[in-house]
């Protein structure tokens, strides 16, 4: 490839990368004015199977949250012996507890951007990531995700890999706004990576984000 050939290709990725940015702002707060409509009156708003909390939300957040791990802060001395699965991901506990850089457990029902939702990768090769019993490894094309269904147990660290294996952008978006912090985009070919601690038992609806692929669905079954 020719220098100008690829300064054309990086811009094209560039340009990508920002769109899914956008797009998952632009979704995340459309899923929050639903959910503020479908409290002050009747709405047909996608709402999940399982039923959330009735708790008054805090500064941030978008829905009554469905998790299960622990809310106290870690220790630092617990905080040091962290790790995360790739570049730009949260960092996880020994104990399989998935943290920001001050040791508060993530939250997942705030939006992606936020200091206190689970951090996506930079684009990886697929096989930098290793194949555990909390890996979850997904492929996405204008048709289908595959596999279009996961299952786990609630509580357990999920390390998921979105992979785009067409030319197009695509985005993991569950249904829920209590699960907005998992959103996960990735550019044509690309891989990306987040890991998050899975809420509590339930079916959870997800679909690719982009408009037009709303027909484009899977569930996540938690047990």
């Amino acid at each position: 490839m020719d220098q100008k050939n690829a300064l054309k290709y990086k811009i094209f990725i560039f340009l990508g990368i920002i769109i899914v940015i956008i797009l998952v702002v632009v979704i995340a707060l459309d899923q929050r004015q639903r959910l503020l409509n479908r409290n002050n009156g009747p709405v047909h708003a996608p709402v999940l199977i399982n039923q959330g909390s009735t708790n008054k939300l805090n500064s941030g957040e978008l829905a009554p949250s469905v998790s299960v791990t622990p809310v106290a802060t870690v220790s630092p001395q617990v905080l040091k012996k962290t790790r995360s699965i790739a570049t730009g991901t949260s960092l996880v506990t020994p104990n399989n507890i998935v943290v920001t850089p001050q040791g508060a457990p993530v939250k997942l029902n705030v939006v992606p951007a936020a200091a206190d939702a689970p951090q996506q990768s930079i684009p990886l090769n697929l096989s930098q990531i290793k194949n555990t019993a909390n890996t979850v490894k997904m492929t996405v094309n204008s048709r289908a995700f595959t596999p279009n269904t996961f299952t786990v147990q609630a509580g357990q660290l999920v390390n998921f890999v979105l992979t785009s294996t067409d030319n197009y952008t695509h985005i993991f978006m569950p249904k829920d706004p209590a699960l907005t912090a998992i959103i996960l985009g990735v550019a044509g070919h690309e891989t990306r990576a987040k890991s998050w601690n899975a809420p509590k038992k339930g079916i959870y609806k997800f679909y690719d984000g982009i408009p037009g692929r709303q027909g484009v669905t899977g569930e996540i079954i938690v047990n």
